[in-house]
């Protein structure tokens, strides 16, 4: 999200703890749809994710002027709906527990690939090791790669909702980032020698 953007997050979410409900629904409008998508990454149920983002906001009327003021409201909704969501699947464990070993679902849908452009070699090369290297990679590496680069947020902002320290979360983001460039590499050298094989 720009710094403008963010900026009128920010003026919104002070209107809003003065009073002004209809600050919070431009809130909601402004990131429903992220919220949605960032929830379906975390359970297959997708009313359940629905009512949770409800849930949340409901819980931001009821606080009203008990919250505090927040820099990144999307970061900080990003973590309310992780938090409600990871509760509500793991009803019977600590979420805590659950948060510090990452033993929670997070899957990033690859795009379906178009079988048309499976004529252009390096593009079909270039996809199929793309997406075993996302697939290689934990839970908790996608969901910082998918804060990090879909929605922009800074690694504070990404320790925060990972609950981890900001350091950690660059060591995380940065071992992701590594064992893509290792998988990719090795997956074109694979398909290669391959390819290679079957022709010469």
């Amino acid at each position: 999200m720009p710094e403008s953007s963010d900026n009128n997050e920010a003026l919104l979410w002070s209107d809003f703890l003065k009073g002004n409900t209809n600050a919070l629904s431009k809130i909601y409008l402004n990131n429903v749809n992220a919220l949605y998508d960032f929830g379906c990454k975390f359970t297959v149920d997708k009313n359940l994710v629905k009512d949770c983002i409800q849930e949340v906001f409901v819980t931001l009327l009821q606080s009203g002027s008990n919250l505090a003021e927040v820099q990144n409201v999307k970061g900080y909704l990003l973590k309310s709906l992780k938090r409600r969501v990871i509760k509500e699947v793991v009803k019977n464990h600590k979420f805590d527990e659950i948060v510090e070993r990452g033993d929670y679902r997070f899957e990033i849908e690859y795009e379906s690939l178009n079988i048309g452009e499976f004529e252009d070699d390096k593009y079909t090369l270039k996809s199929l090791a793309i997406k075993n290297a996302i697939e290689s990679l934990t839970n908790r590496q996608k969901e910082a790669l998918y804060l990090r680069f879909y929605h922009g947020l800074d690694h504070n902002e990404v320790s925060t909702i990972l609950h981890l320290t900001p350091q950690s979360s660059r060591a995380l983001l940065s071992r992701a980032i590594q064992k893509i460039r290792e998988v990719i590499e090795t997956d074109k050298k694979r398909i290669y020698k391959i390819l290679f094989l079957m022709f010469y």
